[in-house]
C-alpha cells in the first residue's frame, strides 16, 4: 500500500488588462471568496473596467469561491501608487495598504508629504472608499504590510528615510529604518516608532501577537547602533523585533549567515513561537546550519517564544529560489510560496515549465518537506502570496507573463497579469491487493461503518480526513468491526486497517 500526495489545480484565472498587472496579496473572505490586490498600469481592457489614473494604480479585485470576478476597483492618483496588502476587516469591508507618489488627484485626497508615503484606504464590502490616510515624512516612506488589530484598529509597517517632518516624530537612525505606525479604527495615528541602526534596515512583515503586542521583521545591514544590539553577521541578515502593545521593543534578534539573507514573511505560530521565511545565499556560517543549494534558497526559521532559534531548513535547487509567503496550516505545519528558476536538483523534484515558476511546498511542524509542486507556463510566473483556506485547500496568487502552456490554461492578456489558482490537497490511495476482498459498508455512511473482514481479526485501525489528518486511531486488541463515525463532520475519509499483517485502505464518504 502506498500513499500518493496529490495537489490538483481545482481552478485558475488569469486576470488583467493590456499592460502590466502585478498581484501582491490574496486572502479568503467570509463568503468563501477571495480579495486580491496589487497594482495595475492597464487602461480599460479585458478584465479592467477603469482607465489608469496616473502611473500604476492600486487594483483590488473581489472573486467568488470559484474564482470569478464579482467587482474590481482601480484606485489611484496622477502619479504612481503601489498596493502591497489587501484584506477583509471585521465589518466585512476591506483595508488596503501600499505606497503612493501622488498628490491630490484622482482618488487621492491629500498631497504627498515627501517623495512617497504610506497610503491607507478603508473600503466597504462593495469596494467603495470609506476613508483614507496619507502618512509620511519629507523623504521616502514605503509601506509593506498592514493588518487589523484585535481592538479594531490597524498596525502598519514599512521603511522610511524621512527625519522628523510631516507625520514622522523621530529622525532616521541611519540610511533606512523600520517605521511602525498604529492607527485607530478611523485610520488616525495612535503611536509610531522608528526603529533601526546606522545602516539600512528594510522592514517587510508584521503580525499582532497573542499578548496584544507585535512581531515585526525584515532585513538589516546595521551593526550595533541605534536600536540594534547585535552586529551584522553577513551582508544582510534577518532582523526580528518583538514589540509590546505600545510599540516598545521587548527583544530583538539578528539572524543570518556570512552572505545575504533577506526576510519576507513573519507570523506567530499556535505554540506561541514564530515562523520566519525568506531567501538566503549563505553557506554554513553564523546562524546557518546548511550550505546553499544554488544561489538564493528558501530559508525557513522557527523561533521559540523567546526569539531563540528552534529549528531551520534551507530549501532550494541549483539556481534562484525566492520565498515570499509562509503561513501556518491547520495541522501545525507550514505552507511556503515563492518562485523558482531551478530544475530538478537539491530539494526540487520537478523541472521548470518556463524561466520562473510558482514553487509552493508544505512542510511539517519540524520543517521537513511533506510535498511540493512546481506550477507555471512557458514564461515567468512569480508567486507572491499563498495560504491554506477553510476547506483545507490552498489559494495561490502572483503574477504571470506565460501564455497557455504547462499548467497555464489562458494566454497572457497584457505584459504581466494576476494569476490565481485554487489547489486541493488530497490523500491519494493505492490499495495492497489482498487475498480476501475485504469491504466497508454502508458507503456513504452516517452513523456506524461496518468493516467486512470475512471473520478475520482487525489488528490496527486508522481513519484520515481528506487533508491527511489522523482523526481516529484504534490499536488495542479486539477491535470491533463496527466503527462509530457519527462524530465526524461530512466529507471524504480514508480508513486503513491491518488484518493478518496486511494493510488495506479504503475510501468512504460521511454524510
Amino acid at each position: 500500500m502506498s500513499y500518493a500526495q496529490d495537489q490538483s489545480i481545482i481552478w485558475q484565472n488569469t486576470i488583467g488588462g493590456s499592460d502590466s498587472d502585478n498581484l501582491w496579496s490574496i486572502s479568503e473572505t467570509f463568503d468563501g471568496g477571495y480579495i486580491i490586490g496589487g497594482w495595475s498600469g492597464s487602461n480599460i481592457s479585458d478584465d479592467k473596467s477603469e482607465n489608469s489614473l496616473g502611473g500604476p494604480d492600486y487594483w483590488v479585485v473581489k472573486l467568488d469561491a470559484l474564482g470569478y470576478i464579482q467587482w474590481e476597483n482601480t484606485i489611484g492618483g496622477s502619479s504612481s501608487d503601489y498596493l502591497y496588502m489587501a484584506s477583509q476587516t471585521f465589518d466585512g469591508g476591506y483595508i488596503l495598504g501600499g505606497t503612493s507618489y501622488s498628490n491630490i488627484s484622482g482618488d487621492k485626497t491629500e498631497d504627498s508629504n515627501g517623495s512617497s508615503d504610506y497610503w491607507i484606504l478603508k473600503l466597504d464590502e462593495f469596494g467603495v472608499i470609506q476613508w483614507q490616510n496619507t502618512i509620511g515624512g519629507d523623504d521616502y516612506d514605503q509601506l509593506w504590510d498592514i493588518t487589523q488589530t484585535s481592538d479594531g484598529g490597524y498596525i502598519i509597517g514599512g521603511y522610511s528615510i524621512s527625519d522628523i517632518s510631516g507625520d514622522k516624530t523621530e529622525n532616521s537612525n541611519g540610511g533606512i529604518d523600520y517605521w511602525i505606525v498604529k492607527l485607530n479604527t478611523s485610520g488616525n495615528i495612535e503611536w509610531q516608532n522608528t526603529i533601526g541602526g546606522n545602516d539600512s534596515d528594510i522592514f517587510k512583515s508584521l503580525a499582532e501577537t497573542t499578548d496584544g503586542g507585535y512581531i515585526i521583521g525584515g532585513t538589516s545591514k546595521s551593526n550595533i547602533s541605534g536600536d540594534k544590539s547585535e552586529n551584522s553577521i553577513g551582508e544582510d541578515d534577518y532582523w526580528i523585533i518583538k514589540l509590546d502593545p505600545l510599540g516598545i521593543i521587548e527583544w530583538e534578534n539578528t539572524i543570518g549567515g556570512f552572505n545575504s539573507d533577506n526576510l519576507w514573511s513573519i507570523s506567530q505560530t499556535s505554540d506561541g513561537g514564530y515562523i520566519l521565511g525568506g531567501e538566503s545565499d549563505s553557506d554554513i556560517s553564523g546562524d546557518k546550519t546548511e550550505n546553499s543549494n544554488g544561489f538564493d534558497d528558501y530559508w525557513v526559521v522557527k523561533l521559540y517564544p523567546s526569539g531563540a532559534i528552534e529549528w531551520q531548513n534551507t530549501i532550494g535547487g541549483n539556481l534562484i529560489d525566492r520565498l515570499f509567503s509562509i503561513s501556518e496550516t491547520s495541522d501545525g505545519g507550514f505552507s511556503l510560496g515563492g518562485f523558482s528558476a531551478s530544475g530538478i536538483s537539491g530539494d526540487k523534484t520537478e523541472n521548470n515549465n518556463g524561466s520562473l515558476d510558482y514553487w509552493y511546498l508544505k512542510i511539517d511542524a519540524f520543517g521537513n518537506i511533506e510535498w511540493q509542486n512546481t506550477i507555471g507556463g512557458d514564461g515567468s510566473d512569480i508567486l507572491t502570496s499563498t495560504s491554506q483556506i477553510n476547506d483545507g485547500g490552498y489559494i495561490l496568487g502572483g503574477y504571470s507573463r506565460s501564455n497557455a502552456s504547462g499548467d497555464k490554461t489562458e494566454n497572457s492578456i497584457g505584459n504581466w497579469d494576476y494569476w490565481v489558482l485554487k489547489i486541493s490537497f488530497t490523500l491519494g490511495v493505492t490499495d495492497n491487493i489482498a487475498a480476501i476482498p475485504f469491504d466497508i459498508l454502508p458507503n456513504p455512511v452516517k452513523n456506524d461503518l461496518l468493516i467486512d473482514t470475512k471473520g478475520q481479526i482487525i489488528e490496527e485501525l486508522y481513519i484520515y480526513s481528506s487533508k491527511g489528518n489522523l482523526v481516529i486511531q484504534i490499536t488495542e486488541a479486539g477491535i470491533s468491526p463496527t466503527i462509530d463515525v457519527l462524530q465526524l463532520s461530512s466529507g471524504l475519509y480514508f480508513i486503513r486497517f491491518v488484518v493478518q499483517g496486511k494493510t488495506i485502505t479504503k475510501r468512504f464518504v460521511k454524510y
